[in-house]
């Protein structure tokens, strides 16, 4: 598809459970189905205004029964969804820190923007070390940050949930609004296929605050997820009156 073409498909992608099912049931979704035989992912679609959906969320690990979150899991599964669905454009939508130095609030929604970047990826040797921050470009989606009201700027992914200091000089050098486990890795499978990404974000937690991500997390789980489902209705929504990705800018 041309860069001002009409959108006929679109891919949402989620790690886990919670973020993703609200908003396939808000947007009335069909039944779950598997995405692959080797792969626990489930998708379910449906027509929303002109657009085909195709919604994916990365399923269960079958050993230890929880979603398969993480750098790993999320390019897999954008790999096999993109190649079996191809998609006009992939949205990766999902929970992510924010940055208490940079006005963030629990709650907040941030779009990205400049950069999706990897910040556990040391590598100290020269072409290695750019290599491995990944620095992949977003569509850029300023109309979109100002319908839903977001922030936009870097996001940064990792597989941890806690942080290094290293990873918080990181974070400020680069100006990092959102903290994630999945974005870059979703970022590099979509370069390599040519595929335009934006990535949707909400905020649980705030990671240069000094209470316990995870206990932080899991206390804002579920009103952050309901932001996030309101939000990407409302994104969906307005791309099935029928866009085209200049909208998206403009």
């Amino acid at each position: 598809m041309t860069p001002s073409g009409t959108i006929n498909r679109i891919a949402l992608l989620f790690a886990m459970d919670a973020e993703g099912t609200p908003i396939a049931e808000a947007l009335t979704l069909g039944d779950p189905e598997p995405l692959h035989a080797a792969s626990p992912a489930r998708v379910r679609r449906g027509m929303v205004g002109d657009v085909d959906v195709v919604h994916c969320i990365h399923g269960t690990d079958p050993t230890h029964g929880v979603d398969r979150i993480g750098t790993e899991a999320a390019a897999l599964t954008s790999w096999l969804m993109l190649e079996h669905v191809q998609p006009d454009l992939l949205v990766n939508a999902g929970t992510c820190g924010g940055f208490e130095a940079r006005g963030g609030a629990i709650g907040d929604v941030i779009v990205a923007q400049s950069a999706v970047l990897y910040h556990d990826h040391r590598v100290p040797l020269e072409g290695f070390a750019q290599h491995s921050e990944g620095r992949f470009v977003p569509l850029e989606a300023a109309a979109v940050a100002r319908l839903l009201g977001a922030a936009s700027g870097p996001i940064s992914s990792g597989s941890s949930i806690d942080v290094t200091h290293d990873e918080l000089a990181f974070f400020t050098r680069e100006g990092v609004l959102a903290k994630d486990m999945e974005a870059a890795a979703i970022a590099s499978v979509c370069q390599d296929l040519g595929v335009p990404v934006m990535h949707v974000k909400a905020v649980t937690d705030l990671v240069d605050h000094p209470e316990p991500a995870h206990e932080v997390f899991l206390r804002n789980l579920a009103s952050t997820t309901e932001v996030l489902c309101n939000r990407m209705v409302q994104l969906v929504r307005w791309i099935g009156e029928g866009r085209t990705l200049d909208d998206f800018a403009n």
